[in-house]
Formats: C-alpha cells, sequence, structure tokens
C-alpha cells in the first residue's frame, strides 16, 4: 500500500522548523548585538584606566597597584622605551607589547585578549583584558533572549497546529459530510466557505457526481426495459405449453412438456432474482426515507411464507416486538426478511423450527433467525453471499437470494451476518438495524 503523507502534518511541522529558524536566528542576532555593547563598554574602560591612572611610565613604575576587579580580568602592564618590562598589575602576567597606539586582539597559550596600547615617549603603556570575560559577559546579556527563544518553540507548535486545523476545517467538514453520505446518493456537495484552492476541486466532484447520476438513471431505464422484454416471451412460452396441453396428449408428449414447462418456471425465477438484484444493486432510494415499523414488516414477511411452512410442519415462532421505528425503504426491508425467512425454511428439514429474536443496543436493533437446518460448511460462510453461491443440499435455488439481501441490507444500511448455530445444528441470520 502507497504511504500517502499527511498535509496538516506537512504544514504544521514547516511551519514550525520556519518559526524555529526564526527564533534561533533571532537568538544569534541577540547574541550578536549583545557581544557588541559590553565590548565598547570594556573598550572604554581600559581606555579610561590608561588615561586616567596613567601619567607616564615612570610614574606607573613608581606607583602601587590601581585598584582593579579581579573577575573583570584586566591587566596593566609598562614597557620602557627598549622594551623591557617594568611593571605589571598583577604581577607574573608578560603578555606580548603592542607597538602602535589604539585597540588591537591577540592570542597567547593563556587564551584570546583584548588590549589598548598608549604609545607614550618614554615607554609604552597597555591595558589588557581577557576575551573569556567578553564572551561571558554577552552570553549572559543575550540568556535572557535565547531561554525565551527556546520557551517559545513548544508554544509556537502548539499555535501553529492551532492555526493549520483552523484553515482546513473547511476540508474537514468536507471530508464528515462525504463519510455520512449514503453509497447512492448523488447530492451536489456545497462549495460555501471552501478555500478558492479547494473549490475546483469540489466542482470536479460534482461533476462527476451528475455522471454518475445519469449513469444511474440510464441503468435503472435498462433495468426497466429487461423487466418487460425477459418477461413478456417467457410468459408467452408458459401460455402455449398451456395450449399444447389442451390440444391432446400423444404419446411421450406429456414428459416432454412437463419438462419444458418446468424450465420455463426455473428461468423466470431466475430472471425475477436477477431483475430484483440489479434494482436492489443500481436503483437509489430516498435521501430521506420515511421510518416505518420493524414490527409490522417482520408480520408481513411471516405472513407471506406461513403457507410454505405448512407444507414442510415447520413451526415459526416469533415474541411480540415493539413498533420500532427503522428508517428504509417498507419494500426493501419486506424483501430482506422474506428471503432469509425463505432461506430458512427451504433449508431446514420437515418438522423443523425457525425462531425470531430481537433486541435492542446502542441506537441499533438486532434481528436473528435461526433455523434446524444442517447449517453451511465454514469454508463457504464468507461466500454465500456472492451471486450463485448456494450452501449444500438438494434444495432447488437460484443462488441469488443472499445476495438480494446484501444489497437491499446496503441500501438500508444495515448489516447482515451468517453464523452456524453453537448450540445445534442450524444456521442463524443476523440482521443489525440503525433505529431512527
Amino acid at each position: 500500500m502507497t504511504h500517502r503523507s499527511s498535509l496538516r502534518k506537512q504544514l504544521t511541522m514547516w511551519f514550525t522548523l520556519l518559526l524555529i529558524s526564526f527564533g534561533l536566528a533571532g537568538g544569534v542576532g541577540a547574541y550578536i548585538v549583545a557581544q557588541q555593547d559590553p565590548d565598547n563598554f570594556l573598550d572604554d574602560q581600559m581606555r579610561g584606566i590608561a588615561l586616567d591612572v596613567v601619567g607616564s611610565v615612570d610614574d606607573l613604575a613608581q606607583m602601587p597597584a590601581p585598584p582593579l576587579n579581579a573577575s573583570d580580568m584586566i591587566v596593566v602592564q609598562a614597557w620602557d622605551p627598549d622594551g623591557r618590562l617594568l611593571k605589571s598589575f598583577p604581577p607574573n602576567f608578560d603578555l606580548p607589547r603592542q607597538t602602535k597606539t589604539g585597540f588591537s586582539s591577540f592570542t597567547t597559550p593563556q587564551g584570546g585578549w583584548r588590549s589598548y596600547t598608549w604609545v607614550l615617549d618614554d615607554g609604552t603603556v597597555q591595558v589588557s583584558q581577557q576575551a573569556l570575560v567578553r564572551r561571558e559577559l554577552a552570553l549572559k546579556a543575550a540568556l535572557p533572549a535565547l531561554v525565551t527563544t527556546f520557551l517559545l518553540i513548544p508554544i509556537s507548535w502548539l499555535l501553529v497546529r492551532w492555526v493549520v486545523g483552523r484553515i482546513l476545517s473547511p476540508v474537514d467538514h468536507l471530508t464528515r459530510d462525504l463519510l455520512a453520505r449514503r453509497p447512492d446518493s448523488t447530492q451536489q456537495l456545497s462549495s460555501s466557505d471552501l478555500p478558492g484552492e479547494i473549490v475546483p476541486l469540489v466542482g470536479a466532484m460534482n461533476e462527476a457526481l451528475s455522471r454518475v447520476r445519469i449513469m444511474l438513471t440510464a441503468q435503472r431505464q435498462f433495468v426497466s426495459n429487461a423487466a418487460h422484454q425477459l418477461r413478456t416471451p417467457l410468459t408467452a412460452l408458459r401460455i402455449q405449453v398451456r395450449n399444447l396441453r389442451q390440444l391432446g396428449n400423444p404419446t411421450g408428449a406429456g414428459g416432454m412438456l412437463d419438462e419444458m414447462e418446468l424450465g420455463i418456471l426455473r428461468m423466470s425465477a431466475l430472471t425475477s432474482q436477477l431483475l430484483v438484484l440489479a434494482r436492489a444493486e443500481t436503483l437509489p432510494v430516498l435521501d430521506v426515507p420515511a421510518p416505518v415499523p420493524l414490527s409490522e414488516v417482520l408480520q408481513e414477511a411471516i405472513a407471506c411464507l406461513i403457507p410454505q411452512a405448512e407444507s414442510k410442519e415447520i413451526t415459526i415462532s416469533s415474541a411480540e416486538m415493539a413498533p420500532i421505528p427503522i428508517k428504509a425503504e417498507r419494500h426493501d426491508l419486506e424483501m430482506l426478511f422474506s428471503n432469509l425467512l425463505d432461506n430458512a425454511i427451504r433449508y431446514t428439514p420437515r418438522g423443523g423450527h425457525v425462531d425470531l429474536s430481537f433486541r435492542s443496543e446502542d441506537g441499533t436493533v438486532i434481528v436473528e433467525i435461526a433455523d434446524t437446518g444442517q447449517g453451511i460448511p465454514e469454508e463457504l460462510l464468507p461466500r454465500v453471499f456472492d451471486p450463485f453461491v448456494r450452501g449444500t443440499g438438494d434444495q432447488e435455488g437460484t443462488g441469488l437470494g443472499l445476495s438480494i439481501v446484501k444489497a437491499l441490507a446496503a441500501r438500508a444500511g444495515a448489516q447482515v451476518q451468517l453464523a452456524n448455530r453453537t448450540d445445534r445444528s442450524g444456521l442463524v441470520a443476523r440482521v443489525e438495524l440503525p433505529i431512527a
């Protein structure tokens, strides 16, 4: 199966990365700007020390150590004109002397340094500071901005997710509308409140739905014409067989006519079943069918099959049922349960039982039809709803009854399942219908 990436995830990821990139760039910029301020301040401080504390090289050599803050790592040094170190505050520092007046940077084994050098007539005065101090000050100045940036990353992700959800909410609404539709619905989709980029897609879908509606209309017309064209010659053949019987019965002709009439009857039954299946699969139902009482539908289906059950001495039992409303076509429900009851009676041996039970669960009603036949082999259960697939047994049938049940159940929004009984031999047909 091809993996499809989510547009929502992609938008959220890219927008979040964009915000993080801007945040990091802002943090780096804040660090650079924050580094400039300490550099300028400390440069002025070193120049001030060199100008204010020192009058001449000889004065510096004679004066005591100036008050310096050890944490600032400032070193004041003096050299004579020949380059001999005369004084160093604090002592034990031998930093390289710079040859020009002004600011400069250099590196020693102890690290990087920034210095202000003042070249006088009687020697050189140099005030130096370790670069590490400057970086620490810049980091402390930029730290609040960096911390704020990293704290804003999860907040920005939540904000982006919310914004993307708001942008894609019309698409989500369109998806829910499509999923809530019946499989045979061809109603046009609304393009109001949709982004301009989605409107052409909805327009193309509406055009496709229009073509589907035209196709369904053509199929409906074809089925109607086929019903007339197929039934008419079969009816004429039956009439001709009856006329032949009335003309007399030559030797051997009676058996041939019996076989001919039986074949015509089978063909008529198969044709009727095919037409019913075609109608169930192609004819659209009303978008809002009127609710019908399920109890009445079941009673009518049972009443139609009582003669067939009595001919095999089969008992049909059913408890009283409240008139639960079902949102489906009445004719579809009658035909669905009639086919299931006909199957149960057909495959139940003489003197058997067919029991109907029902219960309500979470907005649905479940009807179960259990017989005392021989059931269906487990390997055939997944296929019995396919056309022309029949269970075991020598009963006459077209193999289309359960296919019709499946198509009618889809039209009614129902679910049908078959399972062998566990308490004894037999089959249970389970129909789950939504309550109106």
